[in-house]
């Protein structure tokens, strides 16, 4: 019988494991997964927010994101926000799109809309609204944007030049109205907004290139908008814009024919918008300096726009007259405030506002030499009133006060209340003379006027029945007689008459008499005794004619 060996009846047991197959699917769809979940982390895109006044039309998870009808978005959620009453939405843009995120990007809804510029956003009606982007090109990013609520007319990156235009009152314009250069379209108006605290309307424009060249620092803007007429001397003038701006509205510029071209103009700039051409003929010049004048008279017919001379040469205008003297002067003063605007351009500056010190250096020293403002009347007709500088020697010497920001200029009294002064001041003498005694002297001198008439009437009646008497009637005959009795008298002593040539030879005789007695009577002047005695003889002659002695 064969023996077996021990060992054979034993199991080998061994603790070496081996790596099994099925786990390198497990290990491999965990990979796949964790790729995918990074690959999607690493190409989601930059989250961007964007606020607008109102979510119609926008449906998170739907509303695409567009930029030139290419999708680079969607827009992931839609709050309410409110504080600000408005709406966030909060949307994905792909890393392709994230270099379009710009300080300057701007997002609007498309939607159909209807307006002034034409029917837009029709492809919506099916497709449902997106938001367009429109690509900045400033060098900082942004993440947080205020979407437009009307689609702009022109894109950021088009060349061309962008404008503000300012005005007082609103004008009939609005968002896409035309822009005219000579009556030809150049640009439009992108965007319509209001200053509350300049109480400013602003009209935002776009200039296209190469049509910006034309703007320039002395370029004038006025409202085209609907019909100009006008009546004067020469006939019946109507200026009418293009049909657009018949319809819609719109805004021409250029530069005046006595004008040059000035600088080129920038991004920005600032230009005052006028109701009309007409008003730019009157107030052609941009930069001024305002002055404030206290009057002490009634500004009854003075209004604002009112014209500002010097000896009739137009120097700048009324900008407002104040209601409340508290604005200006205290309680105790009751001056009436006027602001006026001097434009130097009228004095021969240039019309910048570099040349603004200069001008005001230049009123102070009138000023100092004896400039004053007064009131003058403008129509006797309607009593409106404008404001006339002059000198004024005799005045005191006075610069220039500075009140509340205003440069205050002195005022004098003009027009009629001048007069009116100079009339008070005869009345206050007439009133100062002693009147009573002069009245009661000419009561006296009236009492004696009468009984004066009284006797002249009764004098004049005793002359009535005087000549009424036959006698007196009988008077002019009998002088008549008179007359020619002295005539034939008169006749008898002619140099032909007898009696002439006797009368004239008994005055010879005459005149020889009195010559003979001439002596005698000289004689009798000197000796009146000589007709009683003798004259003293004189004594005798000796010969050689010596005397005795």
């Amino acid at each position: 019988m064969a023996h077996s060996n021990p060992t054979d009846s034993h199991p080998l047991i061994s603790s070496k494991r081996s790596f099994s197959a099925i786990w390198i699917l497990p290990l491999v769809a965990l990979l796949m997964g964790g790729w995918m979940v990074y690959h999607e982390w690493a190409n989601r895109g930059q989250l961007i927010t964007i606020s607008f006044s109102t979510a119609d039309g926008i449906e998170a998870g739907k509303t695409k994101l567009k930029v030139s009808s290419v999708e680079v978005g969607k827009v992931e959620s839609v709050q309410l926000n409110y504080p600000h009453n408005d709406v966030i939405i909060k949307a994905r843009v792909e890393p392709e799109a994230e270099s379009l995120l710009k300080n300057n990007t701007r997002f609007w809804v498309v939607r159909p809309r209807i307006g002034t510029t034409g029917v837009s956003g029709l492809g919506t009606l099916l497709s449902g609204a997106y938001i367009e982007m429109s690509p900045g090109d400033a060098s900082a990013t942004a993440s947080h944007f205020t979407g437009l609520e009307e689609p702009p007319l022109t894109s950021e990156s088009e060349p061309g030049l962008r404008l503000q235009l300012v005005s007082d009152n609103a004008h009939s314009l609005s968002v896409g109205d035309t822009v005219l250069f000579r009556g030809f379209p150049v640009g439009g108006i992108e965007q319509v907004s209001f200053d509350p605290k300049a109480r400013e309307a602003i009209y935002d424009l776009f200039i296209k290139a190469p049509f910006d060249q034309l703007v320039s620092s002395d370029s004038r803007f006025w409202n085209n908008s609907g019909i100009n007429l006008s009546l004067s001397a020469d006939g019946v003038n109507i200026q009418t814009g293009t049909l657009d701006t018949l319809l819609s509205g719109g805004v021409s510029f250029d530069v005046l024919d006595d004008k040059e071209q000035g600088r080129p103009a920038g991004n920005g700039d600032r230009f005052r918008l006028y109701p009309d051409f007409s008003s730019v003929r009157d107030q052609p010049f941009a930069f001024y300096n305002e002055y404030l004048l206290l009057f002490d008279q009634s500004v009854r017919g003075l209004v604002a726009g009112a014209p500002v001379e010097f000896r009739g040469v137009r120097i700048g205008s009324v900008e407002r007259i104040f209601f409340t003297i508290s604005e200006v002067a205290s309680e105790t003063d009751p001056r009436i405030p006027v602001v006026i605007r001097l434009e130097p351009g009228r004095l021969g500056y240039l019309d910048e506002k570099d040349t603004l010190p200069t001008a005001h250096e230049t009123m102070n020293y009138w000023v100092e030499q004896g400039m004053r403002a007064s009131l003058k009347s403008g129509n006797l007709l309607t009593g409106s009133l404008f404001i006339d500088f002059d000198l004024y020697p005799e005045t005191d010497n006075q610069s220039m006060t500075e009140y509340d920001g205003y440069s205050v200029i002195p005022t004098v009294s003009g027009g009629f209340v001048q007069l009116e002064n100079k009339l008070l001041a005869v009345l206050n003498k007439i009133e100062q003379l002693k009147v009573e005694p002069v009245l009661a002297q000419l009561d006296s001198t009236l009492g004696s006027s009468e009984q004066t008439i009284r006797q002249l009437n009764t004098t004049l009646k005793a002359v009535e029945k005087l000549v009424a008497d036959k006698q007196t009637q009988a008077l002019p005959e009998a002088l008549h007689r008179t007359l020619q009795e002295i005539r034939l008298a008169a006749t008898g002593v002619s140099p032909q008459s007898p009696l002439y040539h006797e009368l004239g030879r008994t005055l010879e005789s005459l005149q020889q008499t009195l010559s003979q007695l001439q002596p005698l009577l000289k004689t009798l002047d000197e000796k009146p005794n000589a007709l009683i005695f003798d004259a003293p003889k004189s004594p005798d002659p000796l010969p050689g004619g010596m005397n005795n002695e």
